[in-house]
């Protein structure tokens, strides 16, 4: 099979891969407080829940550089292998804990051992004709983005109907599946296999000191906090929003009431995602013609500009919205990312710079909710909105100040040394 058949082969299997990963990483967020209530916590349930659900990113913040540096060392599919089946196996120990302290390790420890997602998207990267990366990472990030959605509807779904703990089975066997379609179906050729030899410290300090790569790094943080900030106050803004006819028309007609505050919610948050599916492929081909990095400015650049107005909102409707044309914007931000760091990393450097990548995304994944609580209690939940446009603003200047108007004959980072 030639390399572009065995390209796109890769990339479909690696499609249905991320899917069913993202799927299984998001299946079991629903219910976590109530699965950590079932355990016997009553006091400081949601303080519990969320340092429950924090402590994931934290670790895999940490872990991801470790990944990645093996990833270039050993081959980009070895690690994707290993990430499925141990996380797989964390998740059906999951589905036995006894006590909330077991379950809190488990979920580190799921952290710790990620990398699926990211070493699929070094190995498209590693692997894809040089015309076609922009266009494949795009279409991989969708397939994510689907997993993204589709998880916790389905996971609230499944707690219902066959219990918590089942549910986590079932996630870990979806982890099993995507493992094994790419132990089957993925071929890579590896770069720069057996060469690396720098530490994750190192890699690290490259990353923060290269300006380039730290850009990359603090759009793909911003992008990310930008997107979870809503989450500490979404379940008590959407309420507070007025409901149009249609919106209580469809609430009344799913639910058999008008009031169905918490679906408006999970649906209003799950909006980028959704957005990102109709939009990542086409941002792909704009990127080719205009430069990945500058549609990665603009994408922060009008991301920003419509989250500020969100601060203004009185009705559901306008939230949706606005919500949605957001998305669309945001949906150019990470392919751009992923693309632009093939474009300017070497080969042989990628796993490494896409897992520390990944750790910035799991850093905003943090630092999203956390700013955004504060924000909300200190001074009002509007405000939110506001802070996160400006913070994104000012991302976007420095981003395109650092990345579209570089020397585009800078030498590639991370090339071996002669």
């Amino acid at each position: 099979m030639d390399q572009s058949k065995q390209a796109e082969r890769n990339l479909y299997i690696l499609w249905a891969g991320c899917f069913l990963a993202a799927c299984s990483f998001s299946l079991v967020m629903p219910f976590l407080p109530r699965f950590i209530e079932e355990l016997g916590v009553t006091e400081n349930l949601y303080a519990w829940s969320g340092w429950t659900y924090a402590i994931t990113f934290v670790a895999s913040a940490i872990m991801s550089p470790v990944w990645g540096n093996l990833a270039d060392r050993y081959g980009r599919k070895p690690m994707i292998i290993r990430s499925g089946i141990s996380i797989g196996v964390v998740y059906l120990l999951m589905s036995v804990v006894t006590n909330p302290y077991q379950l809190f390790g488990l979920r580190m420890l799921n952290g710790a051992l990620s990398g699926f997602i990211p070493s699929s998207i070094a190995l498209i990267a590693t692997n894809t004709p040089e015309k076609q990366v922009g266009r494949a990472l795009a279409l991989l990030q969708t397939g994510t983005a689907a997993g993204t959605i589709l998880g916790p509807m389905l996971g609230g779904t499944l707690a219902d109907l066959v219990g918590i703990r089942v549910t986590m089975r079932l996630a870990g066997m979806l982890l099993f599946v995507a493992t094994t379609l790419v132990l089957v179906g993925v071929q890579e050729k590896v770069l720069g296999a057996g060469k690396v030899r720098t530490s994750p410290l190192q890699d690290m300090k490259l990353a923060v000191t290269n300006r380039t790569l730290f850009a990359l790094m603090v759009a793909c943080m911003m992008i990310n906090a930008s997107i979870q900030s809503l989450e500490p106050i979404l379940t008590k803004f959407v309420p507070s929003l007025q409901q149009e006819a249609v919106l209580v028309w469809l609430t009344h007609a799913l639910f058999g009431r008008a009031d169905a505050h918490s679906f408006i919610a999970g649906f209003i948050f799950s909006l980028p995602a959704i957005a990102t599916l109709f939009a990542a492929a086409r941002w792909a081909r704009v990127g080719e013609r205009l430069g990945f990095a500058r549609l990665l400015a603009m994408g922060l650049a009008v991301a920003g500009l419509l989250v500020i107005p969100q601060s203004l909102v009185v009705t559901a409707g306008s939230m949706i919205a606005l919500r949605f044309i957001y998305g669309i914007f945001t949906a150019a931000v990470q392919p751009s990312i992923n693309a632009t760091l093939a474009a300017v990393v070497h080969p042989s450097f990628r796993g490494r710079a896409y897992g520390i990548n990944q750790s910035a995304m799991f850093v905003g994944s943090v630092l999203g909710p956390t700013l955004g609580g504060y924000v909300a209690d200190y001074i009002a939940p509007r405000a939110v909105f506001v802070f996160t446009g400006l913070l994104l603003l000012a991302s976007a200047a420095w981003v395109y100040r650092e990345l579209a108007l570089a020397p585009k004959d800078q030498p590639l980072v991370g090339a071996p040394q002669a």
